[in-house]
């Protein structure tokens, strides 16, 4: 009898113990099909407002205007955006007969990681594709696609950021959107007009201020079934999604924790959006996914010079070139450890060492400052006046001689070197003769310690002398889960998790070297191609015409010839002559007015030079001579928008 009951007990024990475990997984983030309850129900569920989710959430609205399309958006309204809103706004597009080459540039790009070919081909062919659909979609919503620097639309006006590699000649162009008319770069512009055109769409809602907490589904399939979210009074809902779930939801710029385990970083910070904390990353590995890109050989957008104040989430942006030479940077130990003055953003802050890009060394030889004298702090603002969250979003604004900065405390400054070092913590007489053999080098023309071109070299000589500190920035990061060309989320086994996408930064295709422009095509590609997936179609634009009745203009070749464009500046006019030879610059001379330029034969060489190699007028200005070549770049983008 004993044994009987025993036996009858350990039945309803084992019992209990079955029903508390089917209790537990059906939790809110992992509901068991058979018992589903859910606050409210939508078609197709898009988690992150960047640009991934705006594309995906028209490219569905394209295809079903009836559809019922719903956004979760982590940030209040006035914050959203994502990274897309203080990003560069480039997108490139390569040409169709560019498109092969684009595709051998981007595999070199992506060594030694590589993708998939097939991964390549979808980026290649629909980056090349989905301009008229960006152009249509734009011009329904008041905005205009053009060339980012101002003008139409032409191919080979974009810059290639690893010239070497086989490939990098395809022919392309950067492309940018901006209020309709309005011929000049917008900050914000890519996710404004998208934005503009969202608006306009009654079957898409955007839900501020409700953050998605996690993926619910089923427990047996895998399948996706919506998402657990919560809304702005802090209640949390469960959301039914019957076509799919996408993740658009960035990367983890923001997470300290994340880097330090998938980078090593002792310290580091986002410029763009503070929202990226990883959220993805966390729902995509508790589903099954099979995570990619979370380590690449370098961090892909490059670790940018940024500069944290508390009164920010984000930080400011280093500015990437000042018209004086009179600055350093020092590392922990006070001397100089790098040629500081070089335009490495132009290859999203790499060097090559051992043959091969690497990141900046920043993140090796914290603290960093930047040290300068007076006569850098009255001629340029010391951080960037257009990149960067808390100016893009945020609205602040850089007095454009530092000294609100200053007066805020975000600029140490003092009467003497020596001084400088104490408030900052660092050994006087160390700092002193980190500046003391600077200035030296400076009277002897030469850079013996790291090349830095002696005409960005000027004396540290002009008191007061200021001081900011400079930290690791990230701009997009590219871990997440592996996805196909259908933005389908891949499990370990390379199978489709059912209903479940992913677009845009999280996830991204690139795998190591970043060139400009690929992230935001990148986000258009992948959400569309979620939608696309989810929804059974692709839309068209062939009904999409602009203001004036006529469909979007495919971008142009710059005609051959020379090209004769005047200048004006303080002292007079001055006429050039531009010649273009095979869609290329191959010439640009002064034929009147020489003297009117403020600039010497030198300082012109050299600008010059700096164009015909990138042939692009989009290049980085002369030390000391800013304003004539501001108005040369604006003279020659008048001959190539002709």
């Amino acid at each position: 009898m004993k044994r009987l009951f025993s036996a009858f007990l350990s039945v309803v024990l084992v019992a209990a113990l079955l029903v508390g475990c089917t209790n537990g997984a059906d939790s809110a983030a992992n509901a068991n099909a058979a018992n589903e309850k859910w606050d409210r129900e939508t078609d197709f569920l898009i988690v992150g407002y960047g640009l991934a989710g705006e594309a995906a959430a028209l490219e569905a609205s394209d295809i079903d205007p009836n559809a019922n399309i719903l956004v979760l958006e982590k940030m209040p309204e006035n914050l959203a955006g994502g990274n897309s809103i203080a990003s560069g706004q480039t997108f490139i597009v390569p040409s169709e007969d560019g498109v092969e080459g684009f595709k051998e540039y981007i595999r070199n790009c992506n060594e030694p990681n590589p993708i998939p070919e097939e991964y390549l081909d979808f980026m290649a062919k629909a980056f090349a594709d989905q301009i008229k659909w960006v152009q249509g979609t734009m011009n329904n919503a008041g905005y205009e696609v053009g060339y980012v620097g101002g003008g139409p639309l032409r191919w080979g006006s974009l810059v290639v950021e690893f010239a070497e590699f086989p490939g990098a000649g395809f022919e392309g162009t950067s492309a940018h959107c901006r209020k309709a008319n309005s011929g000049t770069f917008e900050n914000g512009g890519v996710w404004h007009g998208f934005d503009e055109a969202v608006k306009l769409r009654k079957n898409i809602e955007v839900a501020y201020s409700t953050p998605a907490l996690d993926l619910i589904q089923d427990p047996v399939t895998k399948e996706v079934k919506g998402v657990l979210a919560r809304d702005p009074d802090g209640k949390e809902i469960r959301i039914k999604a019957s076509k799919g779930v996408l993740l658009a939801c960035g990367g983890f710029e923001n997470n300290l924790e994340m880097q330090r385990n998938y980078h090593g970083m002792d310290e580091v910070y986002t410029a763009g959006t503070p929202g990226n904390t990883g959220d993805g990353i966390k729902m995509l590995s508790k589903a099954g996914a099979k995570m990619w890109h979370m380590n690449n050989q370098t961090q892909s957008g490059g670790f940018w010079l940024g500069i944290k104040t508390d009164d920010y989430d984000s930080t400011f942006m280093r500015n990437m070139t000042f018209k004086s030479g009179s600055w350093i940077e020092v590392a922990c130990d006070n001397n100089r450890f790098y040629n500081e003055s070089k335009d490495y953003h132009r290859q999203h802050m790499k060097y090559k060492e051992f043959d091969r890009y690497t990141d900046l060394k920043h993140e090796k030889a914290l603290p960093v400052h930047l040290i300068f004298d007076e006569k850098l702090r009255t001629t340029d603002s010391v951080a960037s006046q257009w990149l960067s969250w808390p100016i893009t979003t945020e609205g602040y604004q850089w007095s454009a001689d530092n000294s609100a900065e200053i007066e805020k405390g975000w600029i140490v400054k003092a009467d003497t070197i020596e001084e400088l070092a104490e408030k900052i913590d660092r050994d006087p007489a160390e700092l002193k003769a980190t500046i003391d053999r600077y200035n030296q080098m400076c009277d002897e023309g030469v850079d013996k310690d790291f090349g830095r071109d002696p005409a960005t070299m000027e004396k540290i000589d002009t008191a007061p002398y200021y001081a900011v500190k400079l930290v690791p920035t990230l701009v997009a990061t590219t871990g997440g889960a592996e996805r196909n060309t259908n933005s389908q989320v891949l499990d370990w086994d390379g199978n489709p998790i059912p209903n479940l996408y992913e677009a845009g930064e999280l996830g991204s295709y690139v795998s190591n070297l970043y060139q400009n422009g690929v992230f935001l095509s990148e986000a258009i590609a992948s959400g569309r191609a979620a939608a696309q997936h989810a929804f059974g179609g692709v839309s068209s634009v062939t009904s999409v015409v602009n203001a004036d009745g006529e469909e979007p203009a495919a971008p142009a070749a710059v005609k051959d010839g020379t090209y004769e464009v005047p200048y004006k500046n303080d002292h007079g006019e001055v006429k050039l002559s531009v010649t273009i030879k095979d869609g290329k610059f191959t010439a640009i001379e002064v034929v009147e007015g020489k003297d009117a330029l403020f600039m010497d034969d030198e300082q012109f060489k050299t600008f010059v030079d700096s164009i015909l190699a990138a042939d692009s007028s989009e290049v980085d200005a002369v030390a000391g001579a800013t304003l004539d070549c501001q108005g040369i770049s604006h003279a020659i983008n008048e001959v190539t928008h002709k």
